[in-house]
């Protein structure tokens, strides 16, 4: 049986509205969700710092024993915020998403995505400012950062439908039907729609029904395998060990500064002597 994803809920501040997402997502077929927080970093990022508040899943029910995760979204809209990728509140989220504005600032993104993004989120609901070109997403899929495409908005306007189409297409042929991430982006459970039915949905919009079906299971669960790698390993290898003591990720982090230390003040001594 797959393990089908729903990675991009808007974070309900009621806990009732919590319960509502986890139930809706539960009977439909969903293992796992993440309520997302997006944060524009011109408000946010300070003296080289992004200052965002956790916030606090509160749900009291959960019949299915789903997985429930938390989400950051980053809108960049200046080459100074590409800072902001090695804050060290990002490794509270399990999942942290870029929202780039224009194309310098998508290829820089691009180039500075290090572990702590496994997201690209474009704004699809208007006509991309740039034209998409294959030379955007081949970086993205060699470093595992998956290109997300959310269809909450088709589903309100017809006019914005349109332009999520067009650029559905663009995406699909650009990334070569590969590394696509597929979500909702709802505020509310009712426009939430079932696996297969976002499946027959992509397909309307030009992406086949075997990379929809990978969307929303194993590239999902890619995702969510990076982030735990990111905020539960030192360097992707050595696990947290929690309540036995000091953990090995901080003693490793320790005698590597020291290793570093004795290394500088051995150079230091040669050149002296």
């Amino acid at each position: 049986m797959e393990r089908f994803c729903e990675l991009n809920l808007k974070f309900p501040t009621k806990p009732e509205k919590q319960d509502e997402f986890v139930y809706l997502c539960g009977r439909m077929g969903y293992r796992t969700i993440a309520f997302n927080v997006t944060v524009d970093a011109n408000k946010v990022f300070i003296k080289n710092q992004l200052k965002v508040d956790l916030p606090e899943l509160r749900v009291t029910e959960n019949p299915t024993n789903m997985r429930i995760l938390r989400r950051l979204t980053i809108v960049v809209s200046d080459s100074n915020h590409i800072r902001a990728f090695n804050s060290p509140i990002l490794r509270k989220f399990d999942i942290v998403a870029v929202q780039p504005k224009t194309e310098d600032l998508l290829n820089q993104c691009i180039a500075r995505c290090n572990n702590n993004i496994q997201i690209l989120s474009l704004d699809l609901t208007r006509p991309l400012p740039y034209r998409l070109k294959h030379t955007h997403i081949q970086p993205c899929q060699l470093n595992n950062v998956y290109v997300e495409v959310c269809y909450v908005s088709a589903i309100k306007d017809s006019a914005t439908c349109r332009n999520i189409v067009s650029n559905c297409r663009d995406i699909n042929w650009v990334s070569r039907s590969r590394g696509l991430l597929v979500s909702s982006g709802a505020e509310d459970p009712l426009f939430v729609r079932g696996p297969y039915d976002v499946m027959n949905l992509m397909t309307v919009f030009g992406i086949p029904f075997k990379t929809a079906r990978a969307g929303l299971s194993t590239n999902p669960q890619a995702v969510i395998l990076k982030g735990r790698s990111r905020s539960q390993t030192f360097n992707g290898l050595v696990e947290k060990v929690e309540g036995v003591g000091e953990s090995l990720v901080e003693k490793l982090r320790l005698s590597k500064e020291g290793e570093e230390f004795e290394e500088s003040a051995s150079k230091k001594h040669k050149s002296g002597s």
